[in-house]
């Protein structure tokens, strides 16, 4: 992992809207325990789950709780700047790095008005054709305003850079691609599960069961597939898994399509299965994908944000349009119908995973930190 010159350790504190088990909250730990070098905090808003912060304190990373940052709550908001603000003065950071919109929106402010240099991390792109108009046009004039106040704006794809930036968010100069790290070893190697639903083909989505991730459209195209050799998995917990599976029972898909709530063990799952789908109506760069690629599977994914970075269309699988059923049961039934296709499909998602490590990830964002910070100090001292 990387490390630093001997001295004092910068302390840098890392703020995220809700510290649950999903991507941006995994690429936020992973963040603090590969660098090596720093002093790190870690404050979250009102939602979080108990096993992460436990994680994080068993490693030496304290945590911070602020109740009234919350997920699009515009009344909480202001209060929730002040407070941090008052936080981030008392400890006397060299560093605040933001991740999710709420928090980067409200941690940026904070970090402003205080003197500290901030980064904001995009882990995925919050305007979406299934959100509403009118908070899809609140969210991007709050991402210009608060642009300014930003030193570096990291994403883990170019694709959401251009987007961000054709959008009027930010400069040129502003942006760092760093793509999101995984342990391509664990995946590579797993054994794969054996006690997994159902028979046949495996189709497998991994994400939290929340609007936005295509679970309706997933549904859709496995009910239009008509196969009596095929299992979908759909891993993941979330507020969306009753109404899922409420929809599973009325198509009378029950015996085709399982949910198996939060794993630990996603890589010998991914081991065990054929293809990976992710019909996502908004994404960043999904780990999901790239655990799925260093799995050695083909992918069947929606043509948005960093996944074509990712998926190269007829290499390694598949790109269908966001909200379309039948591409999506089209592709899934292509490779369910060739095995050599599978085959030669995952061979090229391995090849590729390996961009995608953890190792490069904190080795690009600790270049990220150090030239943000020797920046300030040039300002300061200018």
């Amino acid at each position: 992992m990387s490390s630093r010159d001997a001295g004092d350790e910068p302390r840098v504190f890392h703020l995220i809207t809700r510290l649950l088990k999903g991507g941006a909250e995994a690429k936020t730990i992973q963040t603090v325990f590969g660098l090596e070098g720093y002093d790190f905090t870690v404050g979250h808003g009102a939602a979080y789950d108990e096993s992460q912060t436990r994680r994080l304190h068993d490693r030496g990373v304290g945590t911070r709780r602020f109740p009234l940052l919350r997920h699009y709550n515009p009344v909480t908001a202001v209060p929730a700047v002040a407070t941090i603000a008052r936080y981030l003065r008392r400890q006397n950071f060299d560093l605040v790095h933001t991740h999710s919109t709420e928090a980067g929106i409200v941690g940026r402010i904070a970090a402003r008005s205080v003197g500290v240099p901030v980064i904001h991390t995009v882990h995925g792109v919050p305007f979406a054709e299934d959100r509403n108009d009118l908070l899809n046009r609140f969210v991007l004039a709050c991402e210009r305003q608060v642009a300014p106040m930003t030193d570096c704006i990291v994403t883990n794809a170019d694709a959401i850079a251009e987007d961000y930036l054709d959008r009027g968010i930010g400069c040129p100069d502003q942006y760092r691609t760093v793509y999101s790290g995984i342990d391509v070893e664990q995946f590579s190697t797993a054994d794969p599960a054996t006690d997994l639903p159902g028979e046949g083909l495996r189709v497998t989505m991994v994400g939290r069961l929340v609007e936005g991730k295509g679970l309706g459209v997933l549904l859709e195209a496995v009910d239009a597939l008509d196969r009596t050799d095929l299992t979908v998995s759909v891993v993941g917990e979330g507020p969306e898994r009753e109404a899922f599976e409420a929809d599973v029972r009325k198509r009378g898909l029950d015996g085709v399509v399982h949910t198996l709530g939060y794993r630990e063990d996603v890589d010998r799952i991914l081991a065990a299965s054929d293809v990976f789908v992710l019909p996502s109506f908004r994404e960043g760069t999904p780990r999901v994908i790239t655990e799925a690629m260093a799995s050695g599977l083909p992918i069947v994914a929606t043509d948005i944000a960093g996944i074509p970075e990712q998926v190269t269309d007829g290499e390694n699988g598949y790109l269908v349009p966001t909200g379309d059923p039948d591409a999506l049961a089209d592709r899934l039934g292509r490779l369910l119908a060739d095995a050599e296709r599978r085959a030669q499909f995952g061979d090229s998602s391995r090849d590729r995973a390996e961009q995608f490590s953890i190792e490069s990830m904190v080795e690009d964002l600790d270049a990220v930190y150090l030239g943000t910070m020797r920046e300030s100090r040039r300002s300061r001292r200018a």
